[in-house]
């Protein structure tokens, strides 16, 4: 969710640069943009065998050059992920009104739906051709957290059984989003073996139930230009991730595209889907503690197919009360909270006119 961190920031913000609206320039530098899928199942199992530290130094590579790498052998079962795929075009197909009446703008924690055409990442185009639907940790209404009306914080929200079982959708995705979760943090533990400061570098970051935004994604086939009045859309417009670390699982339709800016010019460059691999990437928080080392790329969303297109997207932005400051020690004078950056990066990305 977010555009770029670079590799100083003041201390009040996580400072951000803008990403491009320009046409496309493909590069012929005969160097193309590769994102490399790596098999963790070795790690999962033992990270300090061979063969779990073979991966180490891939893993590294990928989030120095551009923040994007896919994994393999990640234990999630087809089952499950076909299981939430199915719910939610089954949730997507029910009324606008009966979408509407779970606006997450109006639940605590911004849970339930996300109304298509609502967010963009950019000025000057028109909001992003997507809807959604998010979940989090599901904290009960008398948690403090709740009462306080902590951002990102709250409890989940679902439709009527009576209009959506709750085994066709709110079940699957309770075990797809603690499955996740698991899986989310046996990432970062791999990431931090890639960095020079030892272990438990994150584990204040991953306490206290932790702000990780689940979204079910729909974006529907591209509008005619007759409709958009000359205006420029996208399903997602181009943006960097606002936390440490996204998962992403794709459907059977492409259109996720990673900006390759490392000959001073721009190539988009397609990232195939694939049902065996999640594809990761760095966020900004990430990129921010390692002073800009590792790379918050900025990607969008192109739906070119005539039909719709669904993902699921998996953030992992953190203990909330966890601070932002870079993991080499050096100090930031008033380093802002995870919630803090949290609030503002959402906030813009819901602001646009």
């Amino acid at each position: 969710m977010s555009p770029s961190v670079p590799t100083s920031a003041s201390p009040a913000v996580l400072a951000t640069s803008k990403p491009t609206t320009g046409p496309d320039m493909n590069l012929d530098s005969g160097d193309r943009l590769e994102i490399p899928t790596v098999d963790i199942s070795p790690f999962l199992a033992d990270p300090d065998s061979p063969s779990a530290q073979a991966i180490i130094p891939i893993v590294r590579s990928a989030c120095r050059s551009t923040g994007f790498f896919q994994i393999s052998g990640h234990g999630i079962s087809k089952d499950l992920q076909q299981a939430v795929f199915a719910g939610a075009k089954k949730f997507f197909a029910l009324p606008y009104e009966t979408k509407r009446a779970l606006d997450a703008h109006a639940n605590q924690g911004l849970r339930g739906y996300d109304v298509l055409a609502s967010q963009s990442y950019l000025d000057d185009i028109l909001p992003d051709l997507k809807e959604g639907f998010y979940t989090g940790v599901d904290l009960p209404a008398d948690d403090p957290r709740v009462q306080a009306r902590r951002f990102l914080m709250g409890s989940n929200v679902w439709p009527d059984a009576a209009l959506l079982p709750a085994s066709e959708f709110r079940e699957p995705a309770e075990a797809y989003h603690a499955a996740l979760m698991g899986l989310a943090i046996r990432v970062l533990q791999l990431i931090e073996r890639t960095l020079p400061y030892g272990p438990g570098i994150f584990d204040e970051f991953i306490a206290n139930d932790p702000i990780t935004p689940m979204r079910m994604l729909h974006y529907p086939p591209a509008r005619p230009e007759t409709e958009r009045r000359g205006k420029t859309q996208y399903g997602a417009s181009a943006h960097t991730d606002f936390g440490a670390i996204t998962l992403l699982l794709q459907g059977e339709s492409p259109g996720l595209e990673v900006l390759d800016s490392r000959n001073g010019g721009e190539e988009w460059v397609p990232v195939a889907p694939n049902p065996d691999v999640y594809v990761v990437n760095v966020g900004d928080m990430l990129s921010f503690w390692t002073r800009g080392e590792y790379k918050s790329s900025v990607h969008r969303v192109i739906n070119r197919e005539p039909g719709d297109r669904y993902s699921i997207v998996f953030f992992f932005d953190g203990n909330g009360d966890a601070k932002l400051a870079p993991l080499d020690g050096s100090q930031e004078d008033d380093p802002l909270t995870v919630e803090q950056h949290m609030i503002r990066r959402v906030a813009e990305s819901y602001g646009k006119k």
